[in-house]
């Protein structure tokens, strides 16, 4: 069967992926993914349903047959308006989010795409605030034409979507040219997240930017209860993929089961996170007691004695990779004592330890004990200059046996 035969017949059926929140614990949308069907009988133009007699062909290999056969812009046609009378009958569409697909060749080439689409969501009794526009805008090489198509979508009430931020070939600065309502970060982000420290920053650097923007991050390619957890945790709203639910038919969008896989996934996430917050708080206890036996010590001593001492309470610390003192000026008064069991990171010259007196004063860790009224600061992640591994920075103030002046303790412990 070819694409010309499968246009002229209607045979195209839709199914529909549901994108979860577990916050809200709702399917909150789906998208329509379109299959072509050969064999089928009985279909009626646009409105094919699959019965599960003729055989699925993949979106692949039938947008490849369209382009061969110059049927493109007529097939896409075709998919949108079964995904829209598709999802016309799904139970409590009204307040569902309907994720389309467009390519270059509805956008570009078809020049009537917007005006079709208003008729076709009408005429199926929806509205556009139910319409996501979703496209990948890595296939856009005009900007500018893509900008403006966009915003005519805009205007009429749909909902932008960029589709696979995170990949290779997507361009960020595009972002706040479209200002889409939706970015879906790429699966690439997803696969091996729970594990993969840099990966994680990754993620959660685009999530940071999604809501700067005012936009709703969607993580794709959730495959695992490992993955959903982690993007979750890093702010992801809404996901998709599936370990949350294959692509289905209308009529099993709504079922009882997507809902109890919504509520179970939102019991775990609680679960998880209430041990995530056990882990840490121990994990800062363990910080705390560093430090105070740290400081046991040096207020014991006057500041000639202070690398005598960190050396010897070092070893004692697996997790902590240096240790260094600077006075109120930010001027470091003390070796930067590394542990030796740490491995460095071999990259020359550019890691290696602050010798004494070095300027630290323009570091967050020193200037906001001074000007904030704490005790303790604890920085953010960062590659460290002393030996290039992913740490954080505990600061805190203290006085010498002498309490004639302040110093500040600076100790760097892995990030694990």
């Amino acid at each position: 069967m070819t694409a010309r035969q499968i246009v002229e017949t209607g045979s195209i059926v839709t199914f529909f992926q549901p994108i979860l929140s577990a916050r809200q614990r709702a399917i909150v949308g789906a998208e329509a993914l379109s299959r072509g069907v050969v064999g089928m009988e009985a279909l009626t133009r646009g409105t094919a349903s699959h019965d599960g007699k003729g055989q699925l062909m993949p979106p692949s290999k039938l947008f490849r047959m369209a382009a061969n056969e110059g049927v493109t812009v007529e097939l896409e046609r075709l998919c949108r308006k079964t995904a829209i009378d598709s999802f016309a009958r799904v139970s409590g569409h009204e307040d569902l989010i309907l994720f389309l697909n467009f390519g270059p060749s509805a956008l570009e080439q078809d020049h009537t795409t917007l005006d079709d689409l208003v008729d076709q969501i009408r005429a199926a009794g929806l509205s556009p605030r139910n319409v996501g526009v979703e496209i990948l805008e890595s296939a856009f090489e005009d900007t500018n034409k893509l900008r403006a198509k966009l915003d005519d979508f805009r205007a009429c009430g749909f909902l932008l979507v960029l589709d696979d931020i995170g990949t290779g070939h997507s361009n960020l600065d595009r972002i706040p040219l479209i200002k889409p309502d939706i970015l879906k970060l790429d699966r690439s982000l997803v696969v091996g997240i729970e594990s993969d420290y840099h990966q994680q920053e990754t993620f959660k650097s685009l999530v940071q930017l999604t809501r700067r923007i005012g936009s709703i991050v969607v993580a794709e390619g959730i495959e695992t209860q490992g993955q959903a957890m982690v993007a979750l945790e890093l702010g992801a709203d809404l996901l998709q993929g599936f370990f949350l639910g294959h692509p289905q038919c209308p009529e099993d969008l709504g079922n009882a089961q997507i809902a109890d896989r919504i509520d179970a996934l939102a019991r775990r996430y609680k679960a998880y996170m209430i041990s995530r917050i056990n882990q840490r708080k121990l994990q800062h206890r363990r910080f705390n007691i560093i430090i105070n036996q740290i400081l046991c010590e040096l207020t014991r001593v006057t500041a000639t004695e202070f690398d005598d001492v960190l050396q010897t309470t070092l070893p004692q610390y697996e997790n902590v990779e240096c240790v260094y003192i600077m006075d109120e000026t930010g001027t470091q008064v003390s070796s930067t004592v590394l542990n030796h069991r740490i491995p460095r990171r071999d990259k020359g010259v550019m890691f290696r330890p602050a010798p004494r007196g070095a300027d630290h004063s323009l570091k967050e860790y020193y200037y906001v004990l001074l000007d904030v009224d704490m005790q303790k600061y604890t920085t953010d992640p960062y590659v460290s200059l002393a030996t290039g591994n992913l740490c954080r920075t505990i600061s805190t103030c203290f006085r010498d046996s002498q309490n004639s002046k302040m110093y500040i303790l600076c100790i760097d412990v892995l990030c694990e």
